[in-house]
């Protein structure tokens, strides 16, 4: 076994954050398992976790899925099914770290340094979520554990909609002009077959 650091592989400095892929919606506009859609030879989900294992030294899958479970990537049921924030609530309740970061697995081409960019403030925060031309993007976020307690409140009204979070614990909203280049291609999602067949002409 070699001892100390070979400086040409990657730190991972988040040992306070997890890595959380949702995967529990159930893909009804695209009308298959957007997880195992593919782009060179690659599917969205494999590239997803290759990008956390890149950053994160903890990584869980929210939903449940022990298809794409493995020894070091668990699956955790949604505590409420249905929803996005049950899956944030699930993820972060299911987590041993003060943090997660959490992103959709329907992702084609996941930037790290958007999601470092996003990580590198979460300190004095319990939630850092990116605003785009197009609004906040509330599940490519990091969220801490002081969220769980208006999580499950929520959650029990049946009252899904995370922007309603954010008014109730610090949240800091990191605007597009910090994004690094090309950060629409990152975030964006895919979601109907038209996506998937733009995404493949664009790769």
């Amino acid at each position: 076994m070699q001892s100390g650091h070979n400086k040409s592989e990657p730190i991972l400095p988040y040992d306070d954050v997890t890595g959380v892929i949702l995967a529990g919606g159930k893909s009804s506009r695209m009308g298959r398992d957007k997880a195992s859609l593919e782009i060179d030879g690659m599917s969205f989900f494999e590239k997803m976790t290759g990008v956390f294992q890149s950053i994160f030294s903890s990584i869980l899958i929210a939903g449940d899925r022990p298809d794409l479970a493995g020894a070091d990537l668990p699956y955790v049921p949604d505590r409420y099914p249905g929803s996005a924030l049950g899956g944030l609530y699930t993820g972060l309740l299911e987590s041993r770290t003060s943090f997660v970061f959490v992103s959709p697995c329907d992702l084609p081409f996941p930037r790290p340094e958007l999601i470092r960019l996003l990580v590198d403030h979460r300190f004095g925060y319990d939630v850092v979520v990116p605003r785009t031309e197009g609004g906040l993007e509330p599940v490519f976020a990091v969220y801490g554990r002081n969220c769980l307690g208006p999580m499950q409140e929520m959650l029990e009204r049946n009252h899904y909609r995370i922007y309603d979070l954010f008014p109730q614990v610090r949240t800091l909203e990191i605007n597009i002009t910090d994004f690094p280049e090309d950060w629409k291609r990152s975030l964006w999602n895919v979601n109907t077959l038209e996506d998937y067949h733009q995404a493949r002409e664009q790769k």
